[in-house]
């Protein structure tokens, strides 16, 4: 099934709650359907007038919840309708099977919480901190979502695509995506416009096996007084429960985008030289941080965004969310040009104040 909406309402395609418009809308459920999308004379036109203009020839979206559209989309939109979630082949010698592994491939438009309440659901260990973090799996395979000390590229066997010059499918194996902090080769201009993906194969466990370094997990599941030790002799917490706590601590600090537009965290967190990291430290001992290597550290952007006083407050009709300030929100009635104006303001701010520029999460369009 193939539809090509002329002059389309964007609204239901960003969380963010913007009515703005895309010249064509197309959104397809099978391989065959993008082929013949992309062939079609009009939208082919209008990609190749956005080529001339040194411009992608096209945007593809997923659900909306990291992008914000500046104004009206003067080009082609497209969205995958295809879902579904099925165990893939695994050669006997394959490294999964020797690993207790096993392959999902989901198609691309497949509700990225669905997946992980598929694996809790089947006793599949890997996805479930990464629950209730919205979207579609096409793009979270692209952004690399991560959470609570897993990122999707840690579960991503391979990523399936469209290439739209060569006019066939093509496979990447997870260590070709270029993946890295929030970072994948299709993030980038002259990938982004080539590759359309169209199902992510996932490498699950079958065995035991969680992730609860993080504090904040700890405290949910009431365990943050139980040794390593202890925890891996015990049966507890189950697969289930680390899914549940993960989204109760989602739900605690991040606003529902049907009831306030959002498009999650809106910053990414900077990741600085230690020497820079130290400096900071010397001034703000209670300054949180995360150690990424021998030579680099995490800086949380919503402490250093709180710092500056945003936390709870508003722009015009745009604000930062008061449980998360790495969140920005719609009041009601905001524009692309406030939210914009908004982010520009904190990133000033931040880097005043600790000389670091933070940047985006959110895809800004246009």
């Amino acid at each position: 099934m193939k539809k090509i909406i002329k002059d389309a309402s964007l609204l239901p395609y960003n969380t963010f709650g913007m009515d703005i418009k895309a010249t064509v809308l197309a959104e397809y459920d099978t391989v065959n359907d993008l082929r013949e999308i992309l062939a079609d004379p009009t939208i082919a036109a209008l990609m190749q007038a956005e080529r001339d203009k040194g411009n992608l020839p096209f945007w593809h979206i997923g659900s909306g919840s990291n992008l914000l559209f500046k104004g009206d989309y003067p080009g082609v939109v497209l969205h995958c309708l295809a879902k579904g979630i099925r165990m893939a082949s695994t050669n006997d010698d394959s490294s999964a099977n020797r690993e207790g592994a096993c392959r999902l491939e989901v198609k691309a438009g497949t509700l990225w919480d669905d997946v992980c309440a598929y694996c809790a659901e089947h006793g599949l260990y890997g996805p479930e901190n990464l629950s209730l973090i919205p979207g579609e799996t096409g793009a979270a395979a692209v952004q690399n979502i991560g959470a609570y000390g897993v990122e999707i590229s840690d579960l991503i066997d391979e990523v399936k695509c469209w290439d739209v010059e060569e006019g066939k499918e093509h496979l990447f194996r997870g260590e070709e995506m270029g993946y890295g902090y929030r970072e994948s080769r299709l993030k980038h201009a002259a990938d982004k416009s080539r590759y359309i993906v169209t199902s992510v194969v996932l490498k699950v466990q079958k065995a035991r096996k969680l992730h609860l370094e993080y504090a904040g997990i700890k405290r949910a599941l009431g365990i943050e007084n139980v040794s390593e030790t202890d925890l891996l002799a015990s049966d507890r917490p189950t697969l289930q429960e680390v899914r549940d706590a993960v989204i109760r601590i989602r739900e605690g600090k991040l606003p529902d985008p049907k009831v306030i537009g959002n498009a999650g965290s809106f910053f990414k967190n900077p990741v600085v030289d230690n020497s820079v990291f130290e400096a900071l430290l010397a001034q703000y001992p209670d300054m949180p941080h995360y150690v990424v290597d021998q030579e680099h550290t995490k800086i949380p952007a919503g402490w250093m965004i709180e710092q500056c006083g945003w936390k709870g407050k508003n722009l015009g009709r745009a604000g930062v969310y008061e449980k998360q300030s790495l969140v920005l929100v719609n009041r009601g009635g905001a524009s692309p040009d406030e939210i914009v104006r908004l982010c520009r303001t904190i990133v000033d701010d931040v880097e005043a104040k600790f000389g670091i520029r933070i940047e985006p999460e959110v895809n800004l369009i246009g």
